[in-house]
């Protein structure tokens, strides 16, 4: 540099001193402090804090959605399920009883009356149970349910109008009784089979679902649980110390949320799984069982009234109860799974019943069938109407206890976790405090 005039001029060959100085390398001050012990001891404390959360709120939301799965299956799905299958039965009930106060020449007796109109009157209670219990998004069933009223309406009219001709001495009351059971067994017993196959599918899918093991909630809890047991480790290196108070709370805690999870979710998935295998199951079987038996019980009283003259009443009669017998026989030989004391008693009950139905058709067959209307009604033990009632009452009985079992079973599973939900998200939060006690003296060391 030197001057020129009165102006400064740069020297071009002048050394330029800044070129000696090395320049400032500019790191950014968070890597700095990731690479520090501070750092990492402040990310640890961070992810093992948001592990012990994960933990307790991932065990928490999975138990709250199986709690609530359970507690629309026992007051929402199961129930109605029921309801379908009294419709369904006592639609079954309705016919057979309709068919066999045709026997009686006149006016039938009162029980058989009374019979009757008790079965309309829980068709109908059925029917209003039903209504209330069906979703309004579930068009099929709202559908199928309206089906039933309007077609079941018809057949109390025609069987009145078949009662009111019998009454009269009129012969054509057996042919609107004849078009009322046709009615019956061809069209509403069809439709109230669809919407009880349809409801107990249902149960059944959710008693799948709340019967598995949330693998998630485990996983994750585990994972929270081994990352303190590392991080216990990584600790007790770098501080010489031997023990953190606050990781061995931390991983108690975790730890007992673990085997609390797994232990509660394993009674319950035992108890869901009971409720299915023991209760779910045989009980749509054996209430199935018992509509067969009122079929085969009309398909008997139309034979009888049709003086034999019908082969299709008998073939309809041995198809019922040949598939009664197979579902019996299945649950007789199945220990455990359904009440066998009372399946054993319908099983014996039905063979008595064929027996006695198999006499019926030999009076029948030699044209005596003042003889065989006699037999038909005959209220004594060895006639069919005592087979039937006791093939009845056991089936009835085992329906009764199954349906109890199921529901034992199912709120015992609603049980099990029933303190999981609120118990995992403060177990999650202690162990989180917990952590934070135990990091953060360590890091107080190095201020």
């Amino acid at each position: 540099m030197f001057l020129r005039g009165d102006t400064v001029v740069d020297d071009p060959h002048a050394l330029n001193e800044s070129l000696l100085i090395e320049p400032q390398s500019l790191r950014p001050f968070w890597r700095g402090f990731l690479a520090s012990t501070p750092g990492r001891l402040s990310v640890l404390a961070v992810v093992l804090v948001v592990a012990t959360l994960a933990a307790g709120t991932v065990t928490s939301a999975i138990n709250a959605a199986r709690q609530q799965e359970i507690d629309a299956l026992r007051t929402h799905s199961e129930p109605f399920a029921d309801a379908a299958q009294s419709l369904y039965s006592s639609l079954s009930i309705a016919d057979a009883a309709a068919t066999t106060s045709f026997i009686f020449v006149g006016v039938e007796p009162v029980v058989v009356r009374e019979r009757y109109n008790q079965a309309v009157g829980d068709a109908s209670n059925a029917l209003v149970t039903a209504s209330n219990g069906v979703d309004p998004a579930d068009a099929e069933a709202l559908g199928l349910l309206s089906e039933v009223s309007r077609r079941f309406a018809e057949y109390t009219s025609l069987v009145s109008t078949a009662r009111a001709n019998d009454r009269g001495g009129n012969p054509i009351g057996i042919t609107y009784l004849r078009s009322a059971s046709s009615m019956m067994q061809n069209t509403i017993l069809p439709l109230a089979h669809r919407l009880c196959a349809e409801q107990w599918k249902s149960v059944a899918n959710t008693q799948a679902r709340t019967t598995r093991l949330p693998v998630a909630a485990f996983a994750v809890t585990a994972s929270a649980l081994v990352g303190l047991v590392l991080a216990h480790m990584y600790l007790t290196r770098k501080s010489r110390r031997l023990f953190n108070p606050g990781l061995i709370v931390a991983t108690l805690l975790m730890a007992s949320l673990l085997v609390w999870s797994m232990t509660a979710f394993g009674m319950s998935t035992s108890a869901g799984e009971r409720a299915r295998a023991d209760g779910a199951q045989p009980l749509s079987a054996v209430a199935a069982a018992r509509i067969l038996a009122q079929q085969a019980r009309a398909d008997e009283m139309l034979g009888v009234l049709q003086r034999g003259s019908d082969p299709q009443s008998e073939v309809d009669f041995s198809r019922h109860s040949t598939v009664l017998s197979g579902i019996l026989e299945q649950h007789r030989n199945s220990p455990g799974r359904v009440a066998d004391a009372a399946v054993t008693d319908a099983a014996a009950a039905l063979e008595g019943w064929r027996s006695t139905h198999e006499l019926l058709q030999q009076k029948l067959a030699n044209g005596d069938y003042p003889a065989a209307a006699a037999m038909a009604v005959d209220p004594g033990a060895l006639a069919p109407t005592a087979q039937f009632s006791a093939l009845d009452e056991a089936l009835q009985s085992a329906i009764t206890r199954l349906r109890s079992e199921e529901h034992e079973a199912t709120t015992e599973a609603y049980r099990s976790t029933s303190l999981l939900t609120v118990g995992a998200v403060v177990l999650g939060v202690l162990a989180g405090f917990a952590v934070g006690g135990g990091i953060w003296p360590r890091l107080n060391e190095y201020h």
